[in-house]
């Protein structure tokens, strides 16, 4: 529980910063520039985001649990992992404009915009650090330098909008913070200690994460289409000016589903190693992260749900009229999303691969077809309501096909009250327990002297 807090700690101070400043930031940016532009800006990103997935190859878990497993063999993970990650978002790069090209091939401001967007692609492959500290219980190294780096070039976004700037010079202010962020990872990487990249390249290695990893890459794929592909449709059969709106909510209602990614990170390395020494204590941990997950998210989507309309007015203002009931709805995902981020990570723990493929690709086949069949009449209410029902049977589909047979049980048990307040003392007293811990490393380290 010491290293759950301390790296779950960090990752939320990560997550925080963009769930507030992020969210200002952006609703600043959103009224500068409209909502159609603001639509097309959105647009790229989900198109970045569908391929770019593709890009990670599904190295980004594999990556974790190879590491905690050989860490005898980390240099030749990561940089076999960074060596195919670079040219897989070389490749998705150059896929991207070529989809923009043909389809919106008569619209400047989309190929613009795409082409500066899809860079981000290319940068993300240095992701992989994020996934050697991550297995290392070190994510500080990683989030100290994105935090810094975000909340120093959200002023300067503020500061342009406040000068009038355009919109893509927006954009490459977004793609200089990244370039800047992950070039500070990259020279801590090396300045560590770590610098035989270049000749830890494997290609024996990149064989094996590659076999191992094709049914998290699809997985991940499919994860991202049914996570955006309302955007693309709303795009398609609606208008650049309704995706706007959708966008503007869908960013307050999506921002949630950090606290489960924050959870996952700082869980995973340590209930790999549990698995392997007590399959009861590894199943109760599971129990109750279902449990957390479950109460956490309802709490979440009661509140919001409530709030949805003057939170929306406040940040966006009129020119985003239906946001506000938008949210409403599809802040509903949030209580499947957080199931399925933990049901996810059971079956990857498990080696189930398969099964979160299969899980997801029943996500996206709801998704879509309900997104046809609503977006034409309802727009952005109609792809608030497809997300719900796609993640509804992604995690129904995920229970079914465990293999394990505990599954069903779990889910059971995690919408019992009692065994959340036990849960929530339990988690009280561990961070209690840990947080004394702390203050008095502290004391002894530094004020006693």
């Amino acid at each position: 529980m010491h290293k759950v807090f301390t790296n779950s700690g960090w990752l939320l101070a990560d997550k925080f910063a963009r769930l507030f400043i992020g969210l200002v930031t952006m609703a600043v940016i959103a009224r500068h520039i409209g909502p159609e532009a603001f639509g097309i800006w959105n647009y790229a990103l989900a198109l970045t985001a569908i391929l770019g997935s593709l890009a990670t190859l599904g190295l980004d878990k594999i990556v974790v649990k190879e590491v905690v497993s050989f860490p005898e063999k980390a240099d030749r993970i990561i940089a076999s992992s960074l060596a195919v990650r670079l040219v897989a978002a070389l490749l998705a790069f150059l896929g991207i404009n070529a989809i923009v090209f043909a389809i919106k091939g008569y619209s400047d401001v989309y190929l613009y915009t795409t082409a500066i967007t899809g860079l981000i692609v290319i940068l993300q492959a240095f992701d992989v650090f994020d996934s050697y500290y991550q297995a290392n219980n070190e994510v500080q190294r990683v989030i100290i330098p994105k935090v810094t780096v975000f909340i120093f070039f959200c002023l300067i976004k503020l500061l342009l909008v406040y000068m009038d700037g355009t919109f893509i010079q927006l954009l490459w202010v977004s793609f200089i913070e990244l370039l800047v962020t992950y070039l500070i990872i990259f020279f801590n990487y090396i300045r560590s200690g770590n610098r035989r990249l270049l000749k830890a390249i494997s290609f024996q290695e990149i064989k094996h994460l590659l076999t191992e990893s094709w049914p998290v890459m699809f997985t991940g794929l499919l994860v991202l289409l049914y996570l955006k592909a309302d955007q693309l449709l709303l795009d398609t059969l609606g208008t650049s000016a309704q995706l706007g709106e959708y966008a503007a909510a869908a960013r307050i209602s999506e921002i949630w589903y950090a606290l489960p990614t924050v959870l996952s990170t700082a869980l995973l390395p340590g209930l790999i190693k549990k698995k392997g020494r007590d399959v009861s204590a590894y199943v109760q941990a599971m129990e109750r992260w279902l449990r957390l997950s479950f109460w956490a998210s309802t709490l979440v989507a009661i509140l919001v749900t409530f709030s949805a309309m003057p939170v929306t007015q406040l940040l966006y203002g009129v020119q985003y009229p239906r946001s506000g009931i938008i949210l409403s709805i599809h802040i509903w995902a949030n209580i499947p999303v957080f199931l399925c981020t933990a049901l996810m990570q059971y079956q990857l723990i498990e080696g189930a691969y398969k099964t979160n493929l299969c899980a997801s690709l029943s996500g996206i086949l709801v998704n879509i077809v309900i997104n046809i069949l609503l977006i034409p009449s309802m727009a952005g209410v109609g792809a608030a309501t497809a997300t719900v029902l796609s993640y509804i049977a992604v995690c129904t589909t995920l229970v079914a096909l465990d293999k394990t047979g505990r599954l069903a049980g779990m889910m059971q048990k995690m919408v019992y009250p009692a065994e959340a307040i036990a849960d929530a003392r339990y988690m009280f007293d561990a961070f209690k327990t840990f947080s004394d811990n702390f203050l008095s490393v502290i004391r002894e380290k530094y004020l006693t002297k």
